[in-house]
């Protein structure tokens, strides 16, 4: 005989798939950066931004978005110390520290920050946010002091598309042999389709890929998707502006 079926459960399921979508919805959230917050600098706020973008990129989940403000990022900058004149952003000086993207998280630059009459204003020219890799902040013309540059200033390197670079001036990489083989002093990528938008890759140097480099397997494709991106005043052995080399294992 066969089993009746409960009209209850017909309701509830439903009713689950809602909460769970709402719960999901709830989770994500933008979290803020700016280097001349003044408040509690846990990223809740304008006021109360993350100093550093590596503290954003630290706790951010999938679904977050990181707003940055206007001034120049470092990726070895995650350290902060208190001091009577207020917290102090100290530098590691680590050649290998990069801002790595994530799949689900979007790094959104060109925003006014804390201080100006509309915080939110966004403009990649008027706000320009910087991701440099220039550690020691001495560079010269002509790439004079770059020895202790960032490898690679940005990682994009196994993510899909939903990994988001959106307004952002990356320099100052210097992708020597010693990392990666040399490749991508801006922007290093293998087996990456992030998504890059509205981006300008100057003033770096490496031995492939001066200011960005794509790296991936010929069986598969790959490559981040580039939307208003300008390659300007970067060096490379080969390819100064963008270098693409495949490879099969």
């Amino acid at each position: 005989m066969a089993t009746a079926k409960n009209p209850q459960t017909r309701r509830i399921i439903p009713f689950v798939l809602i909460i769970a979508s709402f719960c999901s919805l709830a989770r994500a959230r933008i979290i803020y950066v700016d280097n001349d917050a003044p408040g509690t600098n846990d990223g809740v706020s304008w006021a109360d931004a993350y100093l550093c973008l590596q503290d954003a990129l630290a706790v951010a989940r999938s679904g977050d978005e990181i707003w940055v403000a206007q001034g120049i990022h470092r990726p070895d900058e995650q350290f902060v110390i208190v001091t009577r004149t207020g917290p102090q952003v100290v530098g590691s000086g680590d050649r290998a520290a990069t801002f790595q993207l994530r799949d689900g998280m979007a790094i959104r630059g060109g925003y006014a920050g804390f201080g100006e009459p509309d915080p939110d204003a966004r403009d990649v020219r008027l706000y320009e946010t910087i991701l440099s890799g220039d550690l020691n902040s001495d560079d010269g013309p002509a790439f004079a002091n770059n020895a202790e540059n960032s490898y690679h200033v940005v990682t994009g390197s196994g993510t899909d598309a939903t990994a988001v670079l959106d307004g952002f001036t990356v320099t100052g990489g210097n992708a020597s042999d010693a990392s990666h083989g040399g490749y991508g002093g801006g922007m290093y990528n293998n087996l990456c389709r992030a998504t890059v938008t509205n981006c300008t890759f100057s003033g770096n140097c490496a031995t492939r890929g001066g200011g960005m480099a794509n790296t991936g397997d010929i069986r598969i494709l790959f490559g981040p998707t580039l939307t208003n991106c300008t390659f300007r005043g970067n060096w490379a052995r080969w390819g100064g502006g963008m270098c693409i080399w495949q490879y099969c294992g």
